[in-house]
């Protein structure tokens, strides 16, 4: 009985250690590759069912690769939010729901192998991330479980020396059958589980009593509750289940896979490597290798019948993802629970010999200090205060990032963790210059420009915008582009310039299109290109931003330099430069400018803060003077009348931080600034800023991608 009752307090430990790492994970984790794609099919389901459309939910088109039951679930969860949910309170309640799966897992894997094997699978860094997001993973590799376990208990044999008849119990079969069924409803890649489940049913068949109409009910249960809790084949099953399907072969020949371009022994190494990923999320020494070597063991060394269905598990899914061109880390939580079973057989094994060698040194007991109580006393407190203080900042830190996701190469189909520009447009579309092309965005949805397949002269995008026509604008390093369903480009021959990088597009009266380059200015009428250079005036060629006060007779049109700010009123053909020597204006050259929504100007210099221009004099704002962080300024951006966001690295090494402040505010110290020591910006330096059309703040970054955030009132 003592036993018994340590088992269960065990186990109770080990599922509330489960919860909190996954509650923990799915606070921190930053947005993934998939969960922007399966979120936005929630809303569209809740949207579905909020109107009462059932036939928006039967032949939603989107994401028919896999079955929807998951999503319906988020859906759920969306609805439950409210009419007016926001995207971040969405994504925190969908990870919840799959830790809370994830968590069910490790407690029926406790129950089954005991605590230790939940043990394995709480600690186990791979089951933890997926099964903490908004993927497809939690629901079915649960249901899998239960679907193997349940098969296991239905056809264990009763030790003969009990003197009990065998038999088959039938309620655990269908248990198991119902269970299978929510396994495929959930994702087909957990097909795997059926193998063990044939092998249970085959071996024991003689001593149970499994007769053929039992395998019959059995197939039909499954299908019937997959088919009931798949409303995508409601109205055409045989069609639309072979449509998803043969999806996955075509998907295999995509660029995704293509360029992911895994080898075949990839799933091994997910299998048996800690997560390499988020360290500051899997903060604890992962276990996961050693999961993996005594599950071989267990595997190389197996001795008991009894057992070996959890080697048919193990070797069954294995096959499957080395068989399986798509690589994803995630399909490895089909075979993860099995091994986490097979190690805690193994670990049970290890242990007798352990005992028994350490019974070998009983002198070392006599060897170990033993300090006095209040020693441990004043230790626990110290240790226990240590805890308390990293507990508080924690949860403080993870209220923080609840407002941030992220956009990178790793975890989206973003070419590049080099941002230049950002541009949104409506429908919550956003484009994106980056090192490796353009990118255009909308929620589930990727589109990338190349040079390959694409009329941008240059892979690396320094600029972009759209002009009152729609038709889009990119400047690269070699040149501008224009597209209006048709591409054009322009290069130095035809700005009249020796150099075609472009860093800056924007646009002025009757159409005008200026340009600034790394050798000077230039305006197109439509017609011509008109170049200006510092034989006409202006103070510098390098240019690295423009700023325009368009008019019909000409417009005004600043310009910032390396050397300082030029003024261009293009309807008298005057120039004013404004530098060091004859303004407060910063040093090292401006990196930005901004026309706010009072008609001031500001500009961002790399040395000197952020300087304002107030319609007669400049006067500039640093550390000296303001709560600014840095001098360093990148980006300047009003989100909001007086709501300014600005950007600023660090001189000397790699990195940066975004500060919001109100204009009024400036010289206070009622400045926000977001690190990664107190919210869930990344710390990359800072290149662009913009706001989408939901409210939400885009910040590109030379090393990280793109940081998205969101206050939590809006």
């Amino acid at each position: 009985m003592k036993s018994i009752w340590l088992k269960r307090r065990a186990l109770i430990g080990v599922v509330v250690l489960a919860a909190l790492l996954r509650v923990w994970a799915a606070l921190q984790l930053p947005t993934d590759f998939d969960e922007p794609i399966y979120l936005q099919a929630g809303f569209d389901y809740a949207a579905a069912i909020r109107a009462g459309d059932l036939n928006a939910v039967i032949d939603y088109p989107n994401n028919t690769e896999h079955p929807p039951l998951v999503k319906l679930l988020y859906g759920a969860t969306i609805l439950a939010l409210g009419d007016h949910a926001s995207w971040e309170a969405a994504l925190i309640a969908s990870r919840l729901l799959s830790a809370l799966f994830g968590v069910l897992a490790v407690a029926v894997v406790g129950l089954s192998g005991g605590p230790l094997a939940g043990f394995f699978l709480a600690l186990h860094t791979l089951a933890a991330k997926y099964t903490s997001q908004a993927y497809l993973e939690a629901l079915p590799m649960l249901a899998s479980i239960v679907a193997v376990l349940a098969a296991e208990r239905a056809t264990r044999v009763t030790p003969p020396d009990l003197n009990v008849p065998a038999g088959l119990d039938r309620k655990w079969l269908w248990l198991s059958a119902m269970a299978l069924g929510v396994t495929a409803a959930g994702k087909y890649a957990y097909a795997p589980i059926i193998a063990p489940i044939v092998y249970l049913a085959w071996t024991r068949r003689s001593a149970t009593g499994w007769r053929g109409r039992d395998a019959a009910t059995y197939v039909a249960v499954a299908a019937a509750v997959f088919f009931a809790l798949d409303p995508a084949l409601w109205r055409d099953p045989v069609a639309r289940l072979v449509d998803s399907v043969t999806f996955h072969a075509g998907y295999t020949q995509s660029a995704d896979v293509q360029q992911a371009a895994y080898p075949l022994y990839q799933p091994l190494i997910w299998a048996w490597r800690s997560a390499p990923w988020h360290p500051e999320v899997f903060f604890y020494f992962g276990i996961d290798e050693a999961v993996f070597v005594l599950a071989a063991i267990g595997l190389v060394a197996w001795d008991r019948r009894e057992r070996r269905w959890r080697a048919v598990w193990i070797v069954s899914s294995l096959i499957f993802l080395l068989l399986w061109p798509t690589k994803w880390p995630q399909y490895t939580l089909v075979l993860i629970p099995a091994l986490c079973l097979a190690a805690a057989d193994s670990a049970r094994r290890v242990a007798p010999w352990l005992k028994e060698q350490l019974d070998y040194w009983p002198t070392l007991r006599e060897l170990i200090p033993r300090p006095p109580r209040y020693a441990w006393i004043v230790l626990v407190l110290f240790v226990g205060g240590l805890l308390l203080i990293g507990l508080m900042t924690s949860v403080q830190l993870s209220l923080a990032r609840l407002n941030w996701s992220r956009l990178t190469a790793d975890n989206s189909l973003l070419p590049s963790n080099t941002v230049y520009a950002i541009l949104p447009g409506g429908n919550g579309e956003v484009i994106l210059g980056t090192e490796r092309g353009a990118v255009i965005w909308s929620p589930g949805n990727w589109i990338v420009l190349n040079m390959q397949n694409s009329g941008l002269p240059h892979d690396r995008v320094l600029a972009a915008a759209r002009d009152q026509t729609g038709a889009l604008w990119f400047g690269t390093q070699a040149g501008l582009a224009r597209y209006d369903g048709e591409w054009t480009t322009y290069r130095a021959g035809d700005f009249g310039l020796p150099q075609s990088e472009v860093r800056a597009i924007e646009f002025g009266g009757e159409g005008r299109v200026w340009i600034g380059t790394r050798a000077g200015v230039a305006v197109f009428d439509g017609a011509t290109w008109t170049a200006h250079t510092s034989a006409s005036g202006l103070l510098d060629d390098f240019v690295s931003a423009l700023a325009v006060e368009a008019g019909p007779a000409g417009d005004v049109v600043w310009i910032g330099t390396r050397a300082g700010v030029s003024r261009f009123d293009a309807a008298t053909h005057a120039w004013t430069n404004f530098t060091t020597d004859n303004a407060d204006l910063g040093w090292g050259g401006v990196a930005d400018l901004m026309i706010d929504s009072a008609g001031r100007v500001w500009a961002a210099t790399l040395g000197g803060g952020l300087s304002l221009w107030d319609g007669s004099a400049w006067r500039s704002y640093r550390t000296s003077n303001s709560a600014l962080p840095l001098n360093e300024v990148q980006h300047v951006f009003e989100a909001a009348p007086g709501a300014l966001w600005i950007g600023v690295s660090f001189p000397t090494r790699l990195g940066g931080e975004v500060a919001q402040v109100g204009i009024d505010q400036l010289n206070t110290e009622q400045w926000v600034v977001f690190t990664p020591r107190n919210s869930g910006y990344s710390g990359a330096e800072p290149l662009a800023i913009a706001q989408d059309a939901s409210g939400r703040i885009w910040i590109g970054t030379r090393t990280a991608g793109v940081d998205v955030y969101q206050a939590r009132d809006e």
